[in-house]
């Protein structure tokens, strides 16, 4: 019984771990990497009225021609995901929170978001893509973290608002990378891109079509 624990322990520890997205810069560090030729930055800006919980928000690799999002040798979606917590643990009412990833350069879509780690709402059913060239410094939104919210059907659950400040983040973002500031723009999203539903509940999520 010994000998096949320790067998069960040691293909758990060969085993490769499942992939994970790429995580966010940490601002509050000192170094802040800045993206190479290849590269290009997500800038947005997560925020809360009330405890919201641990939310993830999840950018995926987009494949336009094939509606698929990019996943790895053990099925999970590669990309990147922005973290933000608001909880009894810590938080701040209504403050935005400048969040950035530098991603590979390339097509993207806004997934979906996870809710206090574990449940994740999919926007498979339809979402904004969008794309990011090499070099680009791309503002994607200020997104409103909602726990349990009232709908209109009378109905509580979890959302995500989304609204655009491209001027005040604009100011936020000089702090952080100030020679960066100048190549901040604001994306140029569609809707409806259908992809694999990868998650717990699939919803389809649209924002304003800002594009001229």
């Amino acid at each position: 019984m010994a000998k096949e624990l320790i067998a069960l322990l040691s293909l758990a520890l060969t085993t490769p771990a499942m992939a994970q997205l790429t995580e966010q810069v940490d601002l509050k560090k000192p170094e802040r990497p800045l993206p190479g030729s290849s590269e290009a930055m997500i800038v947005l800006r997560p925020h809360a009225p009330g405890m919201a919980g641990d939310n993830r928000i999840l950018f995926y690799r987009y494949d336009p021609v094939t509606g698929k999002v990019a996943v790895d040798a053990q099925g999970q979606p590669i990309g990147t995901k922005i973290t933000y917590s608001y909880t009894v643990f810590g938080g701040k009412k209504g403050g935005k929170a400048l969040r950035v990833a530098i991603v590979p350069a390339g097509d993207y879509v806004l997934a979906g978001r996870t809710f206090n780690l574990t449940y994740t709402d999919v926007f498979c059913f339809g979402a904004p893509p969008f794309k990011l060239k090499p070099g680009a410094i791309t503002y994607i939104g200020d997104f409103e973290m909602l726990a349990l919210e009232k709908m209109a059907d009378g109905g509580r659950r979890n959302a995500m608002r989304y609204s655009s400040d491209l001027e005040s983040t604009r100011q936020q973002f000089a702090a952080a990378y100030p020679d960066l500031v100048a190549q901040l723009a604001a994306w140029q999203p569609s809707n409806g891109a259908t992809f694999q539903c990868l998650g717990d509940e699939f919803v389809a999520y649209a924002v304003p079509d800002t594009r001229p």
